[in-house]
C-alpha cells in the first residue's frame, strides 16, 4: 500500500523531533557532568568504621574573580569551574594542623559557601570534644563540629495480608495492584494532569540501581562520595526504592508505578549499606558534597530520606539551597535528637501516615508496606518515613511540572490542603493526595476518580 505525502511529512517531522529531543537529553548530560569542578572526594574506610575520631572544619576561601551564583559554578551553569583552595585558606589549614595536632585526611573547596572544609584526625590521647571546643575559641574557624552520622530511616517490611489491596485498574504494571499508596495518593488520576515532565530530582541516598528494568534510561547523572564501585552503587538497596517510588516507569508493563515517572534523576551516593538488613550510614562531608553538587547541577527537587543530629555546616547548605528556590524534601523520625533536615526552616518534612497523629506539624503519606524496587530488577516491601518522604518528593515534582514558580510555602500550603483521611484494615490515617493538590493548580482540573 503507498503512503500518502502528508503521512510521509509527519513521520519525517516525528523523526527529527525525536531525534533533536535524544540530542538535547544527551547535550544537557555532558553539560551537567562538566559543572562539577573534579571528581568527588571519596571517604577513606577508617572515616566509615571510627567516625568519634574525626572533626570536620571549614574556613573562608573566598571566590577569585566573579562571585558564583547560588548553585552554579564561577563561569555559569554547563561550565567548568576555577573554584579552588586559595593560597590564604591552604596556610590557614596548615597552621590549624600544626598547632592542634591534628592530621588531615581529606578537604574538599565549597563554593556555595566561600568555604574551604576539612576532614581532621584528632591527635591520640585527647577527645573530640575537647578539640572542638579549642578550634571555637580560633577566630580563623568559621565552622567547626563532629563528624555526624546519619542513617536512612526504613526498615524492611513483610506485609500484613489483611492491608495489602487489590486497586489501581488504570495501570497495567503487575504490582500497582499491591500499591495501596498510590490508591492513597490518587497518582492514577493526578497523571491526567502531570507526571513530573522536565523536573529534576536529586537523591542523595545509597546508590541506585541505574539499570532496573522500571529506571532504566530515567538517571541525568550520577555521583558516588563513597568509594569507586559502579556494581555496588547499582546494588544498593535504600537508593533504590526510594528512586522507585518517586520515578519507576509508568503503564510499561512490568513491575510498580512511581509517582512521578517523568522526572530526571540525579543519584548522589553520599551513604553506604554493609547489607541489605541494615539502615544506610553517611556523615557530615560525604553529605555536604552530595548537597553542594545537587545545587551545581541545578536540581529543582532534593530527597533527603535520612535523619540525624542537627548539623552547622549542613544546615548551611540546605539554607542555601532554599533561598535559592530548590525545595528540599526531608525524612521525620520519632526520636527528638534526630532533627536533621526535618525542622530546618523551610524544609517540607514527611512522617509516616500510618502511625502520625493527627494534628502533626508535618506533611503525610503512606509507609507502611510499601512495594518497591531492589536492586538487581526485583521487588520488596519496605517501611519507614524514608519512603514517605520519596512519595512526597515526587507529588512536589508533580506540581512543579505545571508551575515551577511555586515555592516552598505554597507548595506546603497546596500539600496540607490536600491532606485527607483514609480508612484501612489498619484504621484510619492522613495522608496527602496528588490529584487534589494538582487541582487547586491546574485551572478547571478535577479529580473524579474513586478513592
Amino acid at each position: 500500500m503507498s503512503r500518502s505525502p502528508s503521512r510521509s511529512l509527519a513521520d519525517l517531522r516525528h523523526t527529527w523531533r525525536f531525534a533533536i529531543a535524544c540530542a538535547l537529553a544527551a547535550l544537557a548530560l555532558v553539560l551537567t557532568t562538566r559543572a562539577f569542578a573534579a571528581d568527588p572526594v571519596l571517604t577513606p574506610p577508617e572515616v566509615r568504621t571510627a567516625p568519634v575520631q574525626f572533626i570536620v572544619v571549614a574556613v573562608a576561601n573566598p571566590v577569585t574573580g566573579r562571585p558564583a551564583a547560588v548553585g552554579g559554578t564561577a563561569h555559569g551553569y554547563g561550565t567548568t569551574t576555577n573554584y579552588r583552595i586559595s593560597a590564604s585558606a591552604a596556610s590557614v589549614i596548615h597552621d590549624l594542623a600544626r598547632a592542634y595536632s591534628l592530621t588531615l585526611v581529606s578537604e574538599w573547596p565549597i563554593e556555595q559557601l566561600q568555604m574551604h572544609c576539612v576532614l581532621f584526625r584528632i591527635p591520640p590521647g585527647t577527645t573530640r570534644e575537647a578539640i572542638i571546643e579549642k578550634l571555637r575559641g580560633d577566630k580563623r574557624v568559621l565552622i567547626v563540629q563532629p563528624l555526624n552520622e546519619f542513617e536512612s530511616a526504613t526498615s524492611a517490611a513483610a506485609p500484613d495480608a489483611a492491608s495489602v489491596v487489590n486497586a489501581n485498574a488504570a495501570f497495567d504494571d503487575p504490582y500497582a495492584k499491591l500499591q495501596a499508596n498510590v490508591r492513597a495518593l490518587d497518582v492514577a488520576e493526578a497523571h491526567r494532569l502531570s507526571r513530573g515532565m522536565g523536573i529534576r530530582v536529586a537523591i542523595i541516598d545509597t546508590g541506585v540501581d541505574t539499570e532496573h528494568p522500571d529506571l532504566a534510561g530515567r538517571t541525568l547523572l550520577t555521583r558516588n562520595y563513597i568509594d569507586d564501585d559502579a556494581v555496588a552503587f547499582r546494588s544498593d538497596r535504600h537508593g533504590t526504592q526510594v528512586a522507585g517510588l518517586i520515578a519507576a516507569s509508568a503503564n510499561n508493563g512490568i513491575g510498580i508505578v512511581g509517582v512521578a515517572p517523568d522526572v530526571k534523576l540525579m543519584a548522589f551516593k553520599a551513604c553506604w549499606q554493609a547489607n541489605a538488613s541494615v539502615s544506610g550510614r553517611c556523615n557530615s562531608f560525604t553529605l555536604a558534597q552530595a548537597l553542594a553538587d545537587a545545587l551545581t547541577a541545578k536540581a529543582h527537587v532534593i530527597n533527603l530520606s535520612l535523619v540525624g543530629p542537627g548539623d552547622p555546616l549542613l544546615t548551611a547548605l540546605i539554607e542555601k539551597a532554599t533561598a535559592a528556590g530548590v525545595i528540599v524534601v526531608g525524612a521525620v523520625s520519632e526520636d527528638p535528637r534526630l532533627n536533621f533536615p526535618a525542622k530546618l526552616p523551610r524544609v517540607l518534612a514527611v512522617g509516616e501516615a500510618e502511625t502520625s497523629a493527627a494534628g502533626a506539624d508535618f506533611l503525610m503519606a503512606p509507609a507502611q508496606d510499601i512495594v518497591t524496587l531492589v536492586p538487581n530488577g526485583h521487588y520488596d516491601f519496605a517501611s519507614g518515613s524514608s519512603l514517605a518522604t520519596a512519595q512526597v518528593t515526587g507529588v512536589v515534582a508533580l506540581l512543579l511540572a505545571r508551575n515551577q514558580k511555586l515555592g516552598v510555602d505554597k507548595l506546603h500550603e497546596l500539600l496540607a490542603q490536600s491532606t485527607e483521611k483514609h480508612d484501612t484494615t489498619r484504621g484510619p490515617f492522613l495522608s496527602v493526595n496528588a490529584c487534589a493538590a494538582l487541582a487547586l493548580v491546574v485551572r478547571g482540573a478535577t479529580c473524579g476518580g474513586a478513592r
